[in-house]
């Protein structure tokens, strides 16, 4: 299944090409002894930390303007219907539209952050429809041509996993908004062997290997921490002004596989 999501015209998948230069640098910084390094437990605490601020940045922009606004007007209909008078209850009943109004608004808020945090199709169509439903949405919301290509469903991936997947996803994307200066992305996921295999590409202005590794950039390490604690690995591929592809290779079985590492190759 492939689907071109572009708000403005269609756009062409251009593959990636690269020549393997491996660095076990950032694996190595994440895991020593089957232990999580420092680097690691930072990158861990500031996704969430970042996760936090987000959410309480939602809950003060929005609902409590939203709710701070329909306590005002409460209060001034409590004041009207203390003495009430034909004059007052008629601009009651003027106020009443405005009340349910905000009223609704809380709602469709609330509604808003409880799918951000778990959207619905994760739970009731799976892993690859939230996927392409996380694409679209962000398509959207950016204005950048998307494409998006996802094979048959995972139904042996457990719930617990799919999220962690799910979310690593929105953390690709989060960055590519960030910081890519892209205008085409490229989503693909797939089954190889035993492994689902995630890919993300976008055209923007790419990243040096040095910058990557860089102990700031919690984004990336984040990413690689959320797929060394499913068992996985995450592959960057990028070059300043060629892009970036990030791979992510995640055990269908709830269980470690292969080497713990980060790969890092230049883009092409």
């Amino acid at each position: 299944m492939t689907k071109r999501l572009d708000p403005s015209a269609s756009s062409r998948r251009r593959p990636a090409a690269s020549e393997r230069v491996r660095s076990s640098r950032l694996g190595d910084a994440s895991t020593r002894g089957g232990r999580w390094s420092t680097a690691a437990v930072r990158a861990r605490e500031q996704a969430r930390e970042e996760e936090r601020r987000r959410l309480g940045r939602e809950l003060h922009d929005e609902l409590g303007q939203v709710l701070l606004g329909l306590k005002m007007n409460l209060v001034w209909v409590q004041h009207r219907v203390a003495a009430p008078t034909p004059a007052s209850l008629s601009e009651v009943g003027e106020k009443l539209p405005v009340l349910l109004d905000l009223v609704e608004r809380s709602i469709e808020t609330v509604n808003a952050i409880v799918t951000d945090l778990r959207p619905p199709p994760l739970d009731q169509f799976g892993l690859v429809a939230a996927l392409e439903w996380q694409t679209e949405s962000f398509a959207r919301r950016t204005g950048l041509r998307c494409q998006f290509s996802g094979t048959v469903e995972f139904e042996e991936l457990d719930i617990g996993r799919a999220t962690a997947v799910f979310r690593m996803f929105k953390e690709m994307l989060t960055n590519i908004e960030r910081h890519a200066q892209a205008n085409r992305v490229t989503v693909d996921i797939r089954r190889v062997a035993n492994r689902l295999v995630l890919r993300v590409r976008d055209n923007g202005r790419g990243v040096a290997l040095k910058q990557a590794l860089a102990p700031t950039s919690f984004g990336l390490l984040g990413m690689g921490e959320r797929a060394l604690l499913l068992g996985g690995t995450l592959k960057i591929q990028s070059a300043p002004r060629r892009g970036t592809t990030l791979t992510a290779a995640i055990p269908l079985a709830n269980r470690r596989s292969g080497p713990r590492v980060v790969i890092l190759e230049p883009q092409q």
